[in-house]
């Protein structure tokens, strides 16, 4: 037998040869290279695992929120009509008696119309009284009181709404300033000192 067919009887069965001229190879170096590049791939998986995951979530929560949500475009629309509801009433309430049947009937429609929309989640926001939140009140103007501390709602111009948490629309109002002080009075002129006489 040559020497050639007793090198592959050495050879584990499924190993390929040898290529001639081709230097051994480094063990510990070629382990050290596949365990970076293996832990390089293992920690690049982890990161797009968790992006993955964070992208379902995001994704879950829009679509949550867009059903939550799906009403507020028609909400908005109909604050308008609840603002004039408003103004009617108080029109009427100044020319008619309490009894009114006019006012009796517009008085129920309006209740009907808040209470159908809070049961979707319209909350009016309470502002009279409270401390100026910009994310809820929108200050419209600013009114030097003695009653009240600075940064507080005075007075409300127009209800704001919020809608299952969100606020919609904010409430215009007008917010405390610091009282005026009364000008001072010019202190009275001091009558120039006489020069010392000499001695």
């Amino acid at each position: 037998m040559s020497r050639k067919h007793d090198r592959k009887k050495d050879q584990p069965p499924g190993a390929s040869p040898p290529a001639e001229g081709a230097a051994p190879p480094q063990a510990p170096e070629a382990a050290e290279s596949l365990r970076a590049e293996r832990d390089d791939l293992l920690a690049r998986l982890q990161r797009v695992s968790a992006d993955y995951l964070n992208y379902q979530k995001r994704v879950q929560r829009d679509i949550a929120d867009a059903r939550e949500f799906a009403n507020a475009d028609l909400i908005k629309s109909l604050l308008a009509v609840l603002d004039d509801m408003e103004r009617a009433l108080e029109a009427a309430k100044a020319n008619h008696g309490a009894d009114d049947p006019l006012l009796v009937g517009m008085q129920l429609v309006y209740d009907k119309a808040v209470a159908t929309l809070g049961q979707y989640g319209l909350l009016v926001i309470k502002a009279a009284g409270e401390p100026f939140d910009p994310y809820k009140h929108r200050a419209l103007h600013h009114e030097p009181s003695d009653a009240q501390p600075p940064g507080v709602v005075l007075a409300e111009l127009q209800k704001g709404y919020e809608l299952k948490g969100r606020v919609i629309r904010p409430t215009s109002v007008v917010v405390s300033g610091r009282a005026e002080e009364p000008a001072a009075e010019p202190a009275a002129e001091e009558a120039p000192s006489e020069p010392p006489e000499d001695q």
